[in-house]
């Protein structure tokens, strides 16, 4: 049997992911992002990819729903903006172009932040669906586990 090292992988623990603190009246995609993402994700005690340096957008079907895209760098979440239907001629229109996009159902995103979906399983259902550099949504696998 081989051994196979996969490049800028993360040594999680068993437990990491229940470290997590709980999500308490999150009811919406838009209270997430507007109010919560920032401390979630940059406080996460996971180890950070360092090299991760990408652009994602979360498309959100249903109540509540919306677009947003976020800016990590260095692993650490930098901007969340809201997506309108008129922002193509936003001054920061290229820094904000996605590389991968995840789209689901608001009913999708709130069972995967109240932990009653994995990712991973939500995909798999084909309740998730990602578009774009496959590779960089499998880095960012950590950080939306940890949402």
């Amino acid at each position: 049997m081989n051994d196979y090292k996969i490049s800028n992988a993360i040594d999680i623990k068993p437990g990491d992911f229940e470290k997590r603190p709980e999500i308490v009246n999150i009811t919406s995609p838009a209270t997430y992002f507007e109010e919560f993402i920032f401390a979630r994700v940059n406080l996460c005690p996971l180890p950070k990819i360092e090299s991760l340096n990408t652009v994602i957008r979360f498309d959100i079907d249903g109540d509540h729903g919306g677009s947003w895209t976020i800016v990590v760098e260095g692993g650490l979440l930098k901007r969340v903006v809201r997506n309108y239907p008129d922002t193509s001629s936003s001054p920061h229109e290229a820094e904000l172009r996605s590389v991968s996009t995840f789209s689901m159902d608001s009913e999708t995103f709130i069972s995967i932040l109240k932990r009653e979906v994995t990712p991973q399983k939500a995909f798999f259902s084909r309740k998730v669906k990602i578009t774009g550099d496959i590779m960089i949504a499998l880095k960012m696998n950590v950080l939306i586990h940890y949402l």
